[in-house]
């Protein structure tokens, strides 16, 4: 399988099955503090191959490296961080190996003070090392503002040929957080910057989700990313509790797909077992 077969096969709209959550999973292991999640690619890289390979064999076809939050304002080291990520993944056997680009973590101007020619000038050097490492997509996730994820995807457009996904983040109102845009103004930039899927990802559960992939569905032609949470979290003895079982996840994702969703998978709370019924 190559980069060219998957792109083919996200623009036809096949059913492709994504992977499930990636710190959620983490939290299994002691050696894993909470912080830097992103460093255990290089201190402990067979516990990121453990939770990628996991997830393969639960039938995950496009597998999310783990870099969501790497780039070059947080770690002096991106580029040996997202060297080792790829190949974490490479080594659990995924068909196929996806930068994570996530959000910089600080505000976009003008709420903020990070200005649009910085971010793209971060997410460029993210792109152009994902790229070097031979990566087979790029997907831009849980973004709270339309003006980053712009920059993300015009970074990622302009410094590769590979499939692009943007998939952001939604308050209970089916609107960012940050700038209270709504799916149908995410699916006009996807569209203009050439974006080759549309998503949503984390923020709830698949039950709450329909209503931004049938958004979706109606205000462009993109094929709808869907990557839920296992619902909402509740903390018992120091840890998340997610309220939505396999079953039940696997009748909302059903749901999901019939709204639309053709690339479908899992975000916090999700494990191989929630893929493996998706399958």
């Amino acid at each position: 399988m190559t980069t060219r077969d998957l792109k083919s096969r996200i623009k036809n709209k096949e059913r492709i099955i994504l992977d499930g959550g990636m710190g959620s999973q983490l939290i299994k292991y002691p050696e894993y503090t909470g912080k830097d999640p992103s460093l255990l690619n290089i201190t402990h890289p067979e516990i990121i191959t453990e939770v990628h390979k996991s997830y393969v064999d639960a039938g995950s076809e496009m597998i999310i490296v783990n870099t969501f939050d790497v780039n070059p304002k947080k770690y002096e080291n991106y580029a040996e961080i997202i060297e080792a990520a790829v190949r974490n993944a490479r080594a659990a056997g995924a068909p196929y190996v996806g930068l994570d680009i996530g959000p910089i973590g600080e505000l976009m101007y003008p709420v903020g003070l990070l200005k649009p020619e910085e971010a793209y000038e971060y997410f460029k050097a993210v792109v152009l090392e994902g790229v070097e490492c031979d990566v087979d997509f790029i997907i831009v996730e849980t973004m709270i503002d339309e003006n980053e994820m712009r920059e993300a995807l015009r970074a990622a457009k302009d410094n590769s040929s590979l499939p692009v996904i943007v998939s952001c983040a939604y308050g209970k109102r089916n609107r960012l957080i940050v700038t209270g845009a709504r799916p149908d103004d995410i699916a006009k930039i996807a569209e203009e910057y050439g974006a080759d899927a549309v998503g949503v990802n984390c923020s709830f559960g698949p039950d709450l989700m329909l209503p931004v992939v049938l958004s979706y569905a109606k205000s462009t032609d993109l094929p709808i990313w869907a990557k839920p949470n296992a619902g909402v979290p509740k903390v018992k003895d120091g840890k998340p509790v997610y309220s939505i079982g396999v079953d039940d996840f696997k009748k909302y994702m059903e749901k999901l797909e019939a709204a639309g969703a053709t690339l479908i998978g899992g975000c916090c709370g999700t494990t191989p077992e929630y893929i493996e019924a998706i399958k």
